[in-house]
């Protein structure tokens, strides 16, 4: 009976030692016996001067070939006994051009050239974003001078799609983040008789930061993914191409209507984050501290200035402008295949959360330097 599994011995002495295989060998399902195989074979010092009897292998597949070809050192062995089909595999793999070594490289060497090459790609990033943001500048002047050519159509239709498709999400996150908030500081401040301090907190914690914040970064997935997606699939129709056969202005036609849009629109989302997480803060106020909503609605408007509602205003305009132009700018740069298609879609978000974090952090650090805390 044959074993299943790759067996072998050696028989004789000296320059004439035979090694004899049996079983199956093959190796591409027998992935343990092809490890064992391999710490058997560490030991044996060159294989390929000795005889090596293949007749009583039961079955050889290209995987076990392989194997024996490598353990061989890439030629044949002094002697060989097997099948003609057996020998097929080993000629095949003589006939190979050989390959050459991998050059040993040097790690640093390795480091700085990903190193340059992640600044280099950094840098055109960066210049490629200004120079598209000065192109939707160049347009905007343009349509000021020539009303009849604004796309008032592509505009209202980036409105819909990028606001008013945006209100369940922004809306429902908006009172979850509200409630956790609440949940969190007011518990704290509960055990130190501070219950009132909640509204103050919240009010400067959401107009300021939480609100253009949290709807920023859903635009940047929601709104930003599906602008880059757009125009990137553009380049597989051909949409762009013929764009540009019959004179028309990409930066017109695509990126002007949604930086337009998400700069109207972004503002407006972040009021209406805000409402939002403000209902929720309030809804848990009364809830689990006691603090009733006329006394919170009395109280928030003295509790925190105006001017934190209009940087937070303010802010979801920058972040509007920011995604629409990340997204615009990875969608032009995509090439004509599926694969580019997702990669700039991953960067187009990825660049935009990453900006809108950088630039809220930076303004927080600029405004406290100025000493403007609200």
């Amino acid at each position: 009976m044959h074993s299943e599994h790759p067996t072998w011995s050696i028989e004789g002495e000296g320059n004439n030692r035979w090694i004899k295989l049996a079983g199956a060998w093959a190796l591409f399902i027998y992935t343990r016996d092809k490890q064992r195989l391999a710490r058997e074979f560490r030991h044996l010092e060159s294989p390929h001067s000795l005889g090596w009897d293949l007749n009583g292998i039961d079955k050889l597949d290209s995987a076990g070939a392989l194997f024996l070809w490598r353990l061989w050192e890439h030629q044949l062995p002094r002697e060989l006994e097997c099948r003609t089909e057996y020998r097929r595999w080993f000629e095949r793999f003589d006939a190979l051009p050989e390959t050459p070594p991998e050059p040993n490289r040097n790690l640093v060497w390795v480091f700085l050239q990903s190193l340059g090459g992640g600044l280099t790609a950094f840098f055109n990033t960066t210049i490629g974003l200004f120079k598209l943001l000065g192109l939707v500048f160049l347009d905007i002047v343009y349509c000021f001078l020539n009303p009849r050519v604004t796309p008032w159509r592509e505009i209202s239709a980036s409105i819909y799609r990028n606001g008013v498709s945006s209100l369940v999400l922004v809306g429902v996150t908006g009172f979850v983040i509200g409630v956790v908030m609440t949940l969190q500081l007011g518990m704290t401040l509960k055990q130190f008789g501070a219950n009132g301090k909640i509204i103050g907190l919240l009010g400067l914690a959401i107009l300021r930061e939480l609100g253009p914040v949290i709807a920023a970064l859903i635009q940047a997935g929601r709104a930003g993914s599906s602008m880059t997606a757009g125009i990137a699939g553009m380049h597989l129709t051909e949409e762009l191409d013929a764009l540009r056969t019959f004179g028309g202005s990409p930066t017109l036609r695509l990126v002007l209507p949604k930086v337009v849009s998400m700069t109207l629109v972004m503002p407006l989302l972040v009021v209406w984050c805000d409402f939002n997480e403000i209902l929720g803060g309030m809804m848990t106020s009364q809830m689990y501290l006691g603090i009733p909503h006329g006394l919170f609605l009395v109280r928030f408007p003295n509790s925190v200035s105006l001017f934190n509602f209009w940087l937070g205003l303010g802010k979801g305009a920058v972040f509007g402008i920011t995604i629409s132009v990340v997204a615009s700018y990875f969608g032009l740069n995509a090439r004509a295949s599926t694969d580019s298609l997702s990669a700039q879609t991953t960067n187009a978000v990825v660049v935009g959360l990453t900006l809108i974090l950088i630039m809220d952090a930076t303004s927080g650090a600029l405004l406290s330097w100025m000493g403007i805390l609200g």
